[in-house]
């Protein structure tokens, strides 16, 4: 009978221990046509399971309509998932974060007034369950006790960082309405632990660790990783993010076998792309918004390319995946002891001291009986050169010389069984790839241990059978070093460059032991699947015909309205949207014209032309433009820009567009320096620091400059004055760059905001104005776990009885117009190429938009993606299965001007 169970040792499927060896691959980021050759490569690189959220917002973009086709269609991803023999995870959320647009939530929904997200709101949870009626009748079926791929489903994500975590009872009202429409494989929780059900871990850095702090806390807890973060994203205007290398991988997965993890899924495997506007925004500063790429340095590229992370990794999943259902549950439980180890001694001018050992433990007594005698040691050399480990051992007695690699931890084991036969690997020195029985699919009739390690290594191994003769294969290399003790083998051999093999008899079962160096063992079953060698990359230069945007021109279409108000409410969810103000000015008009309440940005045109941008950019946010205007008729058109709602955090659900009307007479204050500096006695007082009066006291530090500060420490306040006149508004933005610290703005002694790392996370925006008084007024500011990040504070300040007098109007999306000479407008660039154009056999597309600098790309009336020339991403995929015998591309650029655009590709022929 089919079965899915979770306890303490982790998964079983049909009744017998499953290693969870997952990578997230989300099927919507990918087009449908490459799904098979990324799962192909996930099973070859050893993975048994895939790992999806499921966008809500993608598949239900308008109450009641639902999307399951092309790159959307799920059922066929979790069919093919099981065609290939690969189980799956599915996270229906409906909150689901993954850097996605709202964290998955549909924007008609989040945006009805008052509607309280991620609780038990009667209207959030009426739709969800519509939402559940069609997602299960999709999931249920598929599940692996009806013969599909489905084992587990994850309830919510994260919801520990909701600001709601067990406010309520929603992750229950989840978890039964899915049980309610037929799903019965376990359901998980993820970083937001509930009754009745397991929870797994997120992280990267110690995360071993967080496992064991958890199994202390939760002895019936799996030991599972539900994300292991394995690369990170990028975001516009930030560095391309690749701190997660290769070798903290390789320590990392160490780790997580050294402590007896049941499994772990990275996020991701293979990352893909966030085509049209799926691409959402964090906490950590006003400008964290997703790149089109979500190449996220995976093991995968956007490109389906296997990087070296992706060979380090499948080193990982072959050995787990022969030895880690047996394994694991007994490092789990191992306790000190075994097997003693002595480091590296410092010599002066030639070497210096490795790392004490990871884990070295042996067998508990409760383990199984085959068991029993096993130990382990996990050598750690986190420096930059060899260091050598002397290992000694009771029985057998042996005294072992181990070299460990630089920056890598290399396991050696005790009594290791192989297979439930009676065989052991009494004690090696090299590394294990993994122990095949004989029928498996790198075996025929016998069974497989194959060692690897670097070429030319020394290595030693000892291997126990049952109380029967041993025979040897007489035509073995004659390099190896052998001797036989009764029913016990000890070999010791060199890798050679093309690797080394013995066969071993014992009665009915053979063995066959392969000593491979490490460029064979990366190679070993097969070549990976669709990887074509690629060409170096090729230029092809397309002619561009530019085009006016309807929109920037057209007198017609538009919807009037009151005043400006959001475009969530004006059925322009997603993408771009135009405010028209047309107003008739007696005299001559000179201000600055304040947007305070813009999200994000938008490019103001005064009469056709275009003066500039108002809303949040790469240096600071520009609450103001300058506006000259003689008497008469005029025109102002905004195009307003969605960048991208919250993925995380409190603020999901925010508007986009044009909030509030425009003001004139607005006036920008930098508030970033003159600040004064406190830390060394105030560590008690608390928040009678925010109402401390500069000069009253004497500072640690005076004249702060924000963006300049070379301090860290636990806890820290900023202290400013500020002045502000009668009859004026005053909206105050703090944009800390990358800093998440916890912390708290006050105004007068006010609290304006408490912050955290999921609660604004490094960025404030407020209206002050009823904490305010005429004259000098108090900013505060309390940051904890400062470490020197530079903040920006902004202070816009307008007269409220002063509106742009305008009448308004408003007209969604953009369209091509008619083609044009002009340069300073927003305007469409078009291009065509032919198939033939490119090599029959394409291994990688993209494009280069030379100098055009923000705006969307649409490939054959597809939408690509956002682009926006502020880095780190120069060059935007198109998608090969995309293309037809005549191709169009269509660009839209919000500035910018160029006369051709760049295709970039690589041939694998």
């Amino acid at each position: 009978m089919r079965s899915v169970t979770i306890d303490r040792a982790g998964l079983q499927l049909d009744g017998r221990p499953f290693y969870l060896l997952s990578g997230c691959i989300h099927y919507f980021r990918w087009p449908r046509a490459e799904w098979r050759s990324l799962l192909e490569q996930a099973r070859w690189a050893g993975l048994n399971t895939i790992d999806t959220v499921i966008p809500w917002n993608r598949h239900e973009p308008q109450p009641g309509q639902f999307d399951f086709t092309a790159e959307a269609d799920l059922a066929a991803y979790l069919d093919l998932c099981n065609e290939l023999g690969l189980k799956a995870i599915v996270r229906p959320g409906p909150y689901i974060c993954a850097e996605w647009e709202n964290g998955g939530l549909p924007a008609w929904l989040t945006a009805e007034p008052g509607i309280r997200l991620r609780v038990d709101d009667p209207r959030y949870i009426g739709a969800i369950e519509r939402w559940f009626d069609r997602l299960m009748a999709i999931i249920a079926p598929r599940q692996h006790q009806h013969g599909g791929a489905v084992i587990l489903c994850q309830i919510e994500n994260e919801h520990w960082a909701s600001g709601f975590y067990a406010h309520d009872t929603h992750q229950h009202s989840l978890a039964d309405a899915a049980t309610a429409r037929g799903i019965v494989v376990p359901q998980y929780t993820c970083m937001g632990a509930m009754p009745g059900q397991p929870e797994f871990r997120n992280g990267w850095s110690g995360i071993a660790e967080k496992l064991v702090q958890s199994r202390a806390l939760w002895p019936e807890m799996p030991m599972i990783v539900s994300e292991l973060w394995s690369g990170w994203f990028d975001q516009w205007g930030g560095n391309h993010d690749a701190r997660k290398s290769p070798a903290k991988l390789d320590i990392t997965l160490h780790q997580l076998t050294a402590v007896g993890a049941a499994g772990f899924s990275h996020w991701m495997w293979a990352g893909g792309t966030n085509f049209a506007h799926w691409g959402g925004r964090t906490v950590g500063g006003d400008l964290v918004f997703m790149t089109a790429s979500y190449d996220y340095d995976a093991p995968v590229s956007e490109y389906g390319e296997l990087r070296s992370k992706a060979l380090v990794a499948r080193r990982h999943h072959l050995f787990l995946g022969s030895f880690g259902p047996q394994l694991a549950p007994v490092l789990a439980d191992a306790i000190a002891g075994g097997m003693r180890v002595i480091g590296p001694p410092v010599v002066r001018g030639r070497s210096e001291a490795a790392a004490a050992p990871y884990r070295t433990v042996r067998a508990a007594p409760n383990a199984p009986v085959n068991w029993c005698d096993f130990q382990a040691t996990f050598l750690y050399n986190p420096t930059l050169e060899g260091a050598t480990y002397q290992i000694f051992l009771e029985q057998p007695r042996q005294h072992l010389r181990v070299e460990v690699e630089p920056a890598t931890i290399r396991p050696i084991f005790a009594q290791l069984p192989l297979g439930d036969e009676g065989v052991r690997l009494s004690y090696h020195t090299g590394r294990i790839l993994g122990f095949w029985t004989a029928g498996h699919a790198f075996t025929a009739d016998h069974d497989l241990l194959v060692i690897y390690g670097q070429p030319g290594e020394q290595g030693r191994l000892g291997l126990a059978f049952p109380d029967q003769p041993i025979q040897l294969d007489a035509e073995h290399d004659p390099s190896l070093q052998l001797r036989i003790e009764g029913n016990n083998l000890h070999l010791g051999y060199w890798l050679k460059e093309r690797g080394s093999s013995i066969t071993l008899r014992c009665a009915a079962r053979t063995l066959q032991l392969q000593l491979l160096p490490q460029q064979l063992a990366d190679q070993f079953g097969a070549a990976p699947p669709s990887v074509p060698a690629a060409t170096d990359l090729k230029l092809l230069s397309l002619p561009a015909k530019r085009h006016t945007s309807s929109e920037s021109v057209a007198t017609d279409g538009w919807q009037p309205i009151t005043q400006p108000i959001a475009m969530d409410h004006l059925e322009c969810a997603y993408g771009y949207g135009w405010y028209r103000a047309e107003l008739e000015l007696t005299a001559p008009l000179s201000t600055h014209l304040a947007a305070p309440w813009l999200s994000d940005r938008a490019r103001l045109l005064v009469n056709g032309t275009d003066v500039g941008w108002l809303g949040l950019g790469p240096d600071a946010p520009h609450f103001t433009l300058p506006l000259e205007l003689p008497a008469g008729r005029h025109e102002l058109r905004l195009l307003a820009d969605n960048l991208g709602r919250f993925n995380y955090g409190l603020k999901l659900g925010e508007l986009k567009g044009l909030l509030d009307t425009l003001y004139l007479d607005g006036e920008v204050t930098d508030l970033s320096t003159g600040w004064s500096a406190l830390w060394q006695e105030v560590q008690f007082a608390g928040e009678a620091v925010a109402r401390a009066y500069p000069g009253a006291f004497r500072p640690d530090l005076a004249e702060v400059d924000l963006g300049q500060f070379a301090f860290e420490g636990p806890a820290i306040w900023l202290l400013r004055l500020f002045d502000t006149c009668p009859g004026r508004r005053y909206v105050i933005q703090f944009t800390g760059d990358g800093d998440r610290s916890s912390g708290a703005l006050f105004v007068n002694g006010e609290a304006v905001e408490r912050f955290s790392r999921h609660r604004s996370g490094g960025m404030i925006k407020a209206d002050i104005t009823d904490l305010v008084r005429p004259g000098a007024n108090l900013l505060a500011l309390n940051l904890q776990g400062y470490a020197g990040a530079p903040w920006k504070a902004t202070l816009l300040s307008y007269d409220p009885e002063r509106p742009l007098p305008a009448t308004w109007s408003f007209r969604p999306s953009v369209t091509p117009g008619s083609p044009t000479q002009g340069t300073t407008a927003p305007a469409f660039y078009q291009l065509s190429f032919n198939r033939a154009d490119l090599p029959t056999k394409l291994a990688q597309l993209g494009l280069r938009v030379g100098a055009l600098v923000k705006g969307q790309i649409w490939l054959n009336g597809q939408n690509v993606a956002r682009f926006w020339q502020i880095g780190p991403q120069e060059q935007y995929k198109l998608p090969i299965s995309w293309l037809e015998e005549q191709n169009r591309l269509l660009i839209f650029a919000e500035e910018g001007h160029t006369a051709s655009v760049t295709l970039c590709y690589r041939s694998s022929e």
